[in-house]
């Protein structure tokens, strides 16, 4: 896909492809996609409050974030799909992990953003 940012949809659709739910060619049934839709922001505000990664809007989510975000979507979104044991084990190494952030996928975000500027104020004491 060109172009340096993906969006939203572009994630909802390849996690369910990780999930096995989305076959080539196919749309996307509209009640999985909206289960998906809903765990989008929930899962974007916890990578940041878990200082993985931090997407400001998901409707420009970077290309070199795209994959690894979408092992950890698909991690979160597993049980409701029915995946049996296996599939959930797998895909929790693949997304987060256990415990969490220790799965490919938060390894893979983290490694990206580490060393990056964060633009914040740095709080300093004087004595």
């Amino acid at each position: 896909m060109p172009g340096a940012f993906r969006t939203q949809n572009d994630l909802i659709n390849e996690t369910l492809k990780n999930l096995g739910v989305l076959s080539a060619g196919n749309a996307a049934d509209p009640e999985d996609f909206n289960y998906v839709a809903e765990k989008v922001d929930p899962t974007i505000r916890m990578l940041s409050s878990m200082d993985i990664c931090y997407i400001g809007d998901p409707d420009n989510i970077p290309g070199e974030l795209f994959d690894a975000l979408a092992d950890v979507m698909a991690d979160r979104c597993s049980s409701k799909f029915g995946s049996s044991a296996e599939d959930r084990a797998s895909l929790n190494a693949k997304g987060l992990g256990t415990p969490v952030g220790t799965g490919t996928g938060a390894q893979i975000l983290r490694q990206i953003n580490r060393g990056r500027p964060t633009y914040e104020t740095l709080r300093t004491t004087s004595f």
